[in-house]
């Protein structure tokens, strides 16, 4: 259904019908396509009715309560390690899309892990859910979350906390915090083949920012790493989240004097996607109804 979607095939609300049947499903295969569905649907909603933005993430939260409530904050005895990973799946989504309890607890456990980095409040798997929260506070004016993290991540040795650390610095809204970090990332602090992880952690906020960002630092990606894979890594975590056919003409024109073979494919294809999304977001705002529809489900108790 999402994929009939995507391609204007099917309307938004189809596809909203179907995400309500899983309220209480628990297996990780399915919720995790959930949770994956749910982002690219936020971002399209957010584009295409930004008014209903909101409702759209209360409908989600709502559809994941159940599951939250059952594998709870800290690990079970016992568990799974396919409970641990949704768990950290589903507060990650908690604190992207703003659940106002979640990020108190997020922030009283990254308080106490900040104090004691051998607290069982803050467990690995939920750590990273924790950071975005963090940093979805951080703002120029208030930048103790942010300098926090990179406390952490200069005192850690562990290249998986630091990955984490990486992932979730650029999700702030605030863009002068994501253009200090873009900009943290190209530093000699952070290994060459890690400085992705900070541009796909970009929040939708702050895309424009990225792409200026990138757009002015093009010369030293280029020269950093080439032709290499990386370097279409970047383009394809920039480029990508964009849905307007004027930022998809702004891409191509960009890269119509800098493109080389060992990027073409990755630039065409990222041009693409933006196309498409952008005729979704059409597609979705032509059809009657939708607002009044995400009201409602926001309001649905599961």
């Amino acid at each position: 259904m999402y994929a009939l979607c995507s391609a204007c095939k099917q309307p938004l609300s189809a596809l909203l019908s179907l995400m309500g049947v899983y309220h209480r499903e628990i297996d990780y295969s399915v919720l995790s396509c959930l949770i994956d569905i749910a982002y690219k649907v936020s971002s399209v909603v957010s584009d295409a009715i930004p008014q209903s933005a909101a409702d759209f993430k209360s409908f989600t939260i709502n559809l994941l309560h159940f599951e939250a409530e059952n594998l709870g904050w800290e690990p079970m005895p016992g568990e799974s390690h396919l409970n641990a990973m949704l768990r950290g799946q589903i507060l990650e989504l908690l604190a992207h899309f703003g659940h106002e309890k979640a990020k108190v607890e997020f922030i009283r456990r990254f308080n106490a892990f900040l104090n004691d980095r051998s607290t069982a409040l803050l467990p690995a798997d939920i750590r990273k859910a924790a950071y975005i929260a963090v940093m979805q506070n951080a703002t120029n004016s208030d930048k103790s979350g942010y300098d926090s993290l990179l406390r952490i991540f200069r005192e850690t040795d562990l290249s998986q906390e630091k990955v984490r650390i990486l992932s979730s610095i650029a999700s702030s809204p605030d863009s002068s915090i994501v253009r200090e970090a873009l900009d943290f990332s190209l530093s000699s602090e952070v290994r060459n083949q890690d400085a992705l992880f900070v541009l796909r952690g970009i929040s939708r906020e702050a895309r424009e920012t990225a792409w200026l960002w990138f757009k002015e630092n093009w010369e030293f990606i280029w020269k950093n790493w080439g032709s290499g894979a990386m370097t279409a890594r970047f383009i394809a975590a920039v480029a990508s989240p964009f849905s307007s056919e004027k930022k998809a003409d702004e891409i191509q024109g960009f890269f119509s004097t800098r493109l080389q073979p060992s990027i073409e494919r990755t630039v065409n294809q990222s041009i693409e996607q933006v196309r498409i999304r952008a005729q979704w977001v059409k597609h979705v705002q032509q059809q009657n109804g939708l607002v009044e529809l995400l009201k409602e489900l926001a309001r649905q108790k599961h």
